[in-house]
């Protein structure tokens, strides 16, 4: 049974709030739709009372589409370079011109280091460029044309629009897929060979390496979720106890009911009144590469 059904906040913990929101406010055109410090009650949901009272913000992206993004200012350097540990590694942006967008940021607080250039070989192949945020968070903004997506996704309604991928890393693929495909339901596809410039930098492989990927739609025509596997020279993300994991630190699915899922939660669910959740109830689950799944349901 299918248990994810589409992804509503990707979660960043970032060393300094206000330089990163900017980034995002003054590049990306996002807009900051909340300000607040991390509520308990939301703490007590994901098990990480550390975190309670971490100045946030939640931003949304000009298009008004209800997929966010969550900065938490964890008040230091989150310590990990996201290709060379497992979990939550790259947000993959919609785009209209990932050539301007190039351009425009040129000089910026995001950094470009990949792109632009065609994903693969194919008329219509999606356009993307690979960056980095002020904080290190790996951002790739990605043009999807008409007709020119394998899993029929649709382009964007703003120049820069939501997220529409997340991609996660981990040391065994075969684990990866038996638990978003057989474990929560998706439709997981085979492995695919594909060069990640950066993954090969950072766990010393020649520049050429293919590495095995698979991908899940979450939402038809809508969302994917990209599954890695990296050398076994990578690691776990570290964090502390009763925090958050570092960097892309947690992605939140909406499911259709939280007593229906077959993984055990880290905490009993939780009501939250706050904007994004307006009342419904929260969880958090691990996945098999430590990653973590904020459900809402």
């Amino acid at each position: 049974m299918k248990q994810l059904l589409d992804i509503h906040i990707v979660t960043h913990c970032v060393a300094d709030l206000e330089r990163e929101a900017a980034a995002w406010t003054e590049c990306l055109g996002y807009r900051i739709v909340a300000r607040s410090s991390l509520a308990p009650e939301l703490c007590k949901a994901w098990d990480t009372p550390a975190d309670a009272g971490a100045p946030c913000v939640l931003l949304q992206p000009a298009s008004g589409a209800e997929v966010y993004v969550r900065l938490i200012e964890r008040g230091r350097r989150v310590g990990y370079w996201p290709p060379v540990t497992w979990g939550w590694n790259a947000t993959e942006i919609l785009v209209a011109d990932p050539d301007e967008l190039a351009r425009q940021l040129e000089g910026s607080s995001i950094k470009r280091f990949g792109g632009p250039g065609d994903l693969y070989h194919q008329p219509k192949a999606p356009r993307a460029i690979q960056t980095l945020s002020p904080a290190g968070a790996m951002l790739y903004f990605t043009r999807i044309l008409p007709g020119g997506s394998r899993y029929g996704l649709h382009g964007a309604k703003t120049f820069v629009d939501r997220v529409f991928n997340v991609v996660l890393g981990g040391p065994d693929l075969e684990a990866l897929r038996q638990f978003y495909g057989d474990t929560l339901g998706l439709r997981v596809s085979a492995p695919i060979p594909f060069a990640m410039s950066l993954a090969a930098q950072a766990t010393n492989a020649s520049p050429d390496t293919l590495f095995p990927i698979c991908v899940a739609p979450v939402r038809a025509r809508h969302c994917i979720l990209e599954l890695d596997e990296y050398p076994d020279n990578t690691l776990p993300r570290p964090h502390g106890a009763g925090e958050l994991p570092g960097g892309m630190s947690m992605v939140s699915f909406t499911v259709a009911s939280l007593a229906r899922l077959p993984v055990p939660l880290r905490a009993p669910p939780v009501s939250i009144a706050a904007a994004p959740y307006n009342g419904r109830r929260v969880a958090v689950v691990e996945g098999p590469a430590g990653e973590w799944l904020e459900l809402i349901e």
